[in-house]
């Protein structure tokens, strides 16, 4: 399973406290350093990263402002054991792939793209993940600006 760094650590040693981030070490997969962001705690032992196994986001979406008749690209991480199955939504109607939507995977990495898009795209996309250990879901909203013209007159001028 390929999983995006930094993870983030916390070691809680007595009354002390500290906060890091763990990075893969080049020559084995199995080392990682710890690269504590405060100097509080010091400490040594082995760690084991276990993957979730009900779904979890990596990566959420992003809130999307897009220029009328451009694509939109919605993109998310998930991962979870087994892999879990996700479903697109727009306004809680779930989305099926056409010729202006295409939902894509690429091991945990979800996308979704519409095509062209229009102010009847604009709105909130959820997106739901399910396995048989549980089911996660994250939402982001799509604004759809209208697009300018190249020698558009400022407002002001319009008023006689």
């Amino acid at each position: 399973m390929q999983h995006s760094f930094p993870f983030q650590m916390v070691i809680i040693s007595g009354r002390r406290r500290g906060t890091g981030n763990l990075w893969p070490t080049p020559t084995s997969p199995n080392r990682c350093y710890w690269f504590p962001l405060s100097e509080e705690v010091t400490s040594s032992g082995k760690l084991k990263v276990i993957p979730s196994l009900e779904p979890l986001f990596t990566r959420k979406l992003d809130v999307l402002e897009v220029i009328e008749g451009r694509n939109a690209r919605f993109d998310c991480k998930v991962s979870g054991t087994p892999p879990p199955k996700v479903l697109w939504s727009h306004f809680d109607q779930p989305l099926v792939e056409s010729e202006d939507v295409r939902m894509v995977q690429e091991g945990g990495r979800h996308s979704l793209i519409i095509s062209h898009v229009t102010s009847d795209d604009e709105g909130f996309y959820t997106i739901r993940a399910r396995n048989a250990h549980g089911e996660a879901e994250n939402s982001a909203e799509l604004y759809i600006q209208e697009p300018r013209g190249r020698f558009a007159v400022p407002d002001h001028r319009l008023v006689p």
